[in-house]
């Protein structure tokens, strides 16, 4: 079992706290996740000249970048010199619109559940595009790699979940991982909510289901996974067609 970051967590990036190397994590067979080689993160929109200098001392290769056309547009991702290659795989940012009508209704049941109906959509709606993040994974040279979505916690969340668990990480270790999102994201979210409440609404904390990950929601994709095809083994191997002897020999020390 690896151990979760400290409290705060340590970041390597100023104006993007979720970015972090998933190395490190101990599969069940004995062997390690490689460090150095895949980077989650939310977006890349905000770095700060020091964030992109720390990336490209890294070397980031590559990205992979799962935001909506939306996203991008309103938030590009700047030039770093050592990225080679832009990947888009797109899954759809569908609870946004819903959450905001959600906040002006001052639903607070549905903001609940918002998150738990949308990862049961992704399990859906988006198999293709994660089929295809794992053949990218399989198939590139250009690591080190970094993949994002907006915040990095729920469609990069999911797609770490899923990854971790094809290189053999016991299913403790990769909810531990995705559950560390609200230790990085923390401060984040409490300013957002902080916005929302200075901004005139006194119920802005009905918005915190929306910025945290939770064991519920983690639950929904993999119940809609277990419903359609037995096992998360299944689905890997036969809707996403994983390699995951080829993706052992590669990531796996």
């Amino acid at each position: 079992m690896f151990d979760a970051a400290p409290d705060p967590p340590l970041t390597f990036l100023k104006n993007q706290p979720n970015f972090r190397d998933i190395g490190g994590i101990p599969t069940m067979e004995g062997k390690v996740v490689r460090t150095g080689l895949l980077f989650r993160s939310g977006d890349l929109s905000k770095l700060s000249e020091e964030d992109i200098r720390i990336i490209e001392e890294i070397g980031i290769r590559m990205t992979v970048d799962f935001r909506s056309d939306r996203e991008l547009i309103n938030y590009p991702t700047p030039r770093i010199s050592t990225v080679e290659e832009s990947k888009r795989i797109t899954i759809i940012d569908s609870a946004r619109d819903t959450a905001e009508r959600m906040l002006s209704e001052n639903d607070a049941n549905g903001l609940e559940t918002i998150l738990v109906k949308d990862y049961r959509r992704m399990v859906r709606d988006h198999q293709d595009d994660f089929r295809e993040f794992f053949q990218v994974l399989t198939s590139t040279d250009k690591l080190p790699l970094v993949y994002h979505c907006a915040a990095g916690k729920d469609r990069t969340g999911l797609a770490t979940y899923l990854l971790l668990i094809a290189l053999g990480v016991s299913e403790v270790d990769a909810r531990k991982d995705y559950m560390l999102s609200n230790q990085f994201l923390k401060p984040v979210f409490e300013k957002i909510i902080r916005k929302v409440i200075e901004a005139g609404n006194p119920n802005g904390q009905i918005i915190r289901p929306l910025m945290e990950v939770r064991s519920e929601y983690l639950d929904a994709a993999l119940e809609e996974i277990d419903n359609q095809f037995k096992t998360v083994d299944r689905f890997l191997t036969d809707v996403l067609q994983v390699d995951r002897i080829r993706l052992k020999d590669k990531y796996l020390e």
